[in-house]
């Protein structure tokens, strides 16, 4: 196969336009254009349009991701599994995703902080849920500890509890009072605080604590 066109780097990635002799037009980075020795009218060994395919789904795939990362910081697995949906090759994407970690963007420590602060000024939630979330997410416990004990050093989990309690309260004011105490603890469990943290905000909010499983 023949290289028909190499184009100049072009969009935000720079990104330059290989057209090859009846196969498709493939993107790559301009240091793999060179690597490639690529230029107008040169003969493709099979070698070499094997390497051309895989380093041009690397490109796409190092593209996807970036794009990810714009929106919000992602952890290692999110953006892997991202990327296998696409059907981007497994070792495709394992060579991408190391490189990204390599050159720092990405980090799931950074990634367990910033969901931790995110978290914690849109929806205050305890640590239990935090840590689920977290893992779910594919970040490994121990960074999820660390993270959580910096949040933690600087936020009191029983104030965001009682903060929780009183604010939702307030719908339960014409109910029952037993049935206000399982609305609230039900509230205060789904949002993953601790039982001591739990009991504490139901004695401040409604005057007792219930036991919550």
């Amino acid at each position: 196969m023949k290289v028909l066109r190499v184009g100049p780097p072009s969009g935000r990635w720079h990104h330059r336009r290989v057209v090859l002799d009846g196969g498709p037009t493939l993107r790559l980075r301009p240091e793999d254009v060179e690597a490639l020795g690529l230029e107008a009218g040169a003969d493709l060994s099979e070698d070499t349009l094997r390497q051309l395919r895989s380093r041009a789904e690397a490109a796409l795939a190092t593209e996807m991701a970036l794009r990810l990362l714009a929106v919000r910081l992602r952890s290692r697995r999110e953006l892997e599994e991202r990327l296998r949906r696409r059907r981007i090759a497994p070792e495709v994407v394992g060579g991408v995703i190391d490189r990204l970690t390599s050159e720092g963007l990405i980090d799931d420590a950074r990634f367990a902080r910033a969901w931790i602060n995110s978290r914690l000024a849109l929806r205050p939630s305890g640590g239990l849920r935090l840590r689920g979330e977290l893992l779910r997410k594919g970040v490994a416990p121990e960074v999820i500890e660390q993270a959580l004990r910096e949040a933690f050093s600087e936020t009191d989990e029983h104030q965001l509890a009682l903060h929780v309690a009183r604010s939702r309260a307030r719908r339960y004011r014409a109910q029952p009072a037993e049935v206000a105490y399982r609305r609230l603890a039900g509230v205060l469990h789904r949002r993953g605080f601790s039982p001591g943290a739990i009991a504490a905000a139901l004695r401040a909010v409604l005057g007792r604590a219930v036991v919550t499983e």
